[in-house]
């Protein structure tokens, strides 16, 4: 129900045409999807973080997932769509910044929950998801080199970068899968693997886009990026109830 409200937001604002109505400069109405979503992912993560504490791999795998959360948060609520890069202005890569810092925080949310069960993680695992991973960043980074349009330096490299990054914590994402059909993990991997799919298929939509310069406020991508939170937020979800349920 929540995916599909999304879809019908997103609709609706397009058939309102509501970039004539922007709540303030390079604000509109549906951008205040990319408050709640990340608002409530961040909420569950502190509830998690409340319940396991700091103390061993799921606490510390938790801690590191919420400040990613937040890292991407901050990236969401100092995002411009009417961007022009310059090195000597912080506020024009602010957003990017953010964005970039929330990676290794979220691989590493990765690394320390699947740390109790390395013993179980094997090579062909490894290799199989990397695999998979160069399948998603390879296109990207084509796209990026290849474009017709004249891009300087910085931008070519936010363009690539996302990519790049978001294959890096797609291997542990699918490792997770494997060990989901053998039983070993939670159904919170299967939400966390298709929010991660998402977010990597969207940057590629997002460079794709914005070297044509189509991509806009009520762009169908966005629905994609918002989707990534609200499946995050029901892993979350499922992790407590399971966690509860443990505790009883």
């Amino acid at each position: 129900m929540s995916l599909a409200a999304v879809v019908v937001i997103y609709v609706a604002a397009d058939v309102f045409e509501q970039e004539n109505y922007p709540l303030a400069e390079d604000w509109y109405p549906t951008d205040i999807a990319f408050i709640i979503a990340p608002s409530i992912v961040i909420i569950l993560g502190i509830i998690l973080n409340l319940k396991y504490g700091l103390k061993g791999y799921h606490g510390k795998a938790w801690l590191f997932f919420t400040i990613a959360i937040v890292s991407w948060f901050i990236g969401e609520l100092s995002y411009s769509y009417d961007y022009e890069y310059d090195i000597d202005d912080f506020s024009t890569l602010a957003s990017d910044i953010f964005y970039i810092l929330g990676y290794p925080f979220f691989f590493a949310f990765l690394v320390f929950y699947l740390k109790p069960r390395q013993k179980i993680i094997t090579k062909t695992m490894i290799v199989f998801a990397s695999l998979m991973s160069l399948t998603f960043v390879a296109p990207s980074i084509y796209i990026s080199l290849s474009g017709e349009a004249e891009i300087d330096v910085l931008t070519m490299f936010f363009y690539v970068v996302y990519p790049v990054l978001g294959g890096i914590i797609f291997v542990p994402s699918i490792i997770t899968v494997f060990l989901f059909f053998g039983g070993k993990v939670s159904l919170l991997w299967i939400m966390i693997l298709l929010a991660t799919i998402l977010d990597i298929g969207v940057d590629t939509l997002y460079l794709v886009t914005s070297l044509d310069a189509t991509y806009g406020p009520t762009h169908i991508i966005n629905i994609f990026w918002i989707w990534s939170y609200i499946l995050y937020a029901f892993g979350q979800y499922l992790h407590i109830r399971i966690f509860t349920t443990v505790s009883k």
